[in-house]
């Protein structure tokens, strides 16, 4: 709860806010609704790509949910609903969409995580009415109107079975063996979306119905339509569409499942046959913070401090890969959630290795995040974050009207599935200004050492299974990082250059001819050496140059 604490200070008492913290408004280009049954709609107007229209149906409702004798069920619905539903059974949804040009796997699909499940149709044509249509048809289906037929439940466990036998390779392997060391005493622990084989072979179909009866329900569902649609229609379609749709007053609690703290380190490791590198991550867990400061102004503070400090430690963590016989191949940290819960937060750093140099990648990443604990970062490494982030926000300024559809879904989604804010490019980028402004690095380092405790800590190790591996024991890695905290680091010294960057310029050349290509729109310009320069305007993106 520090950090909260600290960033309501920051909210209440600079100029900024006028001594508020005021919600953030939502975008204005954005129609979002709730209807009386709870169910949620985002609908936006968009033109990129021309003619074309996403729709979404999100679902809170993952395989978290699941009881032991369910595990596997939400991710077995899933698959059954492009089974068969009411308006359209068996396979004919997907035959409708292949001959308007939707295909399945590319446009059509969806996925099952722990917290979530979301179903798709991107790149729709809406070169006609009806088409429309029935895309929301086939949301509302997916919705509360799923056939679950006997015949298509045995079908689809063959389908499940042989994808539960490969489990998606090994990374999935790997996850099943890491998550119970690393969500200890939650229900993360053993919840991975394929389930349990037991179950999948003998759950009886009236389960997975009750189950579909259960949580597919409206007051957790967001309807997304974005593309080149008629808002107010749309809006209209939807209300005498999803409005009939009753909500059982009799309903379960949807629960969101803890993450307990940990006094002790927490290490997990795991090996699987096919994996290719090794993986190493360190985890400083933290509690999350509060929806309602998440969609206030100071959740926008909260988002300034988090992105510019990634910025300024995976600009150190970059130096070092720089160097002769860099202890990591790759490494990057950022704050967010820990790893698949949302419950829990963590300050997280991402490495990959050698395979004799696991120790040392882990040491030099536990050592980078005590440095900065400890010295937090210097005023030009500050100043330099701070630019690029205004300028990452003035660009989508710049290029506000030139946005596909897919990053407005993206923002939707996260909205309603995790109360990410939806302010608007215009107020945020505004927003984005005055934090700079006020915020000085010392706040920053202020901010970032509270994120490093004591306690709370994972480490993650995982790889090839090869003989010739020599992985570090749990206590090897616990002992490593006790070591590290105990040792007299140094502040970060920044080497700055003032050299230029070309010290020698080369003579100019010349252009001697120049050439019109009228079918590609080209210019072509041909250098006193032989060399071509082809030259294209375009205006896809402003202030850019490729």
């Amino acid at each position: 709860m520090k950090k909260v604490v600290l960033f309501l200070f920051l909210a209440i008492n600079t100029t900024v806010w006028s001594q508020q913290n005021a919600p953030l408004p939502i975008d204005p280009n954005v129609r979002k609704g709730t209807l009386e049954n709870g169910l949620t709609y985002y609908i936006r107007h968009n033109n990129l790509p021309e003619n074309r229209a996403d729709f979404y149906l999100a679902q809170k409702v993952g395989s978290i949910l699941e009881e032991d004798n369910e595990a596997g069920l939400a991710h077995f619905l899933e698959h059954m609903a492009f089974n068969g539903t009411k308006n359209f059974p068996g396979k004919s949804m997907l035959d409708y969409l292949e001959k308007n040009g939707v295909k399945f796997g590319t446009n059509v699909n969806a996925y099952t995580s722990f917290d979530e499940t979301v179903y798709y149709l991107t790149n729709v044509p809406m070169v006609r009415e009806g088409l429309l249509d029935s895309c929301l048809l086939i949301l509302h289906d997916w919705s509360n109107a799923l056939l679950l037929e006997t015949e298509e439940i045995e079908k689809e466990r063959g389908v499940i079975r042989e994808e539960w036998r490969t489990r998606g390779g090994a990374q999935s392997r790997i996850l099943e063996k890491l998550l119970p060391e690393m969500y200890r005493g939650s229900k993360y622990a053993d919840r991975l979306p394929i389930g349990k084989i037991e179950v999948i072979e003998n759950f009886k179909p009236e389960e997975l119905r009750a189950y579909y009866h259960k949580w597919y329900r409206p007051d957790l569902q967001g309807i997304i339509v974005v593309g080149n649609v008629d808002v107010d229609e749309v809006e209209t379609k939807i209300k005498r569409l999803f409005s009939p749709i009753k909500l059982d007053p009799n309903r379960p609690k949807r629960e969101y499942f803890p993450v307990p703290d940990n006094d002790d380190p927490i290490v997990a490791t795991a090996t699987d046959p096919e994996a290719t590198r090794i993986n190493l991550m360190v985890f400083h867990k933290h509690d999350p913070v509060p929806d309602e400061i998440k969609l206030s102004q100071a959740g926008l503070i909260i988002n300034y401090i988090d992105n510019v400090a990634a910025q300024m430690i995976n600009e150190r963590l970059q130096e070092i890969i720089q160097k002769p016989n860099a202890p990591f191949t790759s490494a990057y940290a950022y704050n967010g959630n820990y790893y698949i819960a949302k419950t829990k937060d963590a300050w997280t750093v991402v490495g990959n290795s050698a395979e004799d140099k696991i120790k040392d990648a882990l040491a030099a990443m536990i050592r980078e995040t005590e440095r900065m604990k400890r010295f937090g970062f210097t005023p030009s490494e500050y100043e330099r974050a701070r630019e690029n982030l205004l300028k990452s926000y003035e660009n989508a300024y710049n290029n506000r009207d030139k946005q596909r559809n897919a990053s407005y879904t993206a923002e939707y989604l996260g909205n309603f599935l995790n109360s990410e804010p939806i302010p608007g490019i215009e107020f945020e980028y505004e927003m984005m200004r005055a934090i700079a402004s006020q915020i000085p690095v010392e706040i920053i380092n202020q901010a970032v050492a509270q994120l490093i405790g004591d306690k709370n800590l994972v480490i993650s190790v995982s790889g090839p299974e090869k003989e010739d591996i020599a992985y570090p024991t749990k206590d090897e890695l616990v002992a490593l990082s006790n070591e590290i905290k105990a040792e007299e680091i140094e502040p970060y010294r920044e080497e700055i250059s003032n050299e230029p960057l070309v010290p020698n310029p080369p003579t100019p050349g010349k252009i001697v001819k120049t050439e019109k290509d009228e079918k590609f729109g080209t210019t072509v310009w041909t250098l006193e050496n032989g060399m071509k320069v082809i030259l294209k305007s375009t205006d896809f993106k402003n202030d850019e140059i490729l």
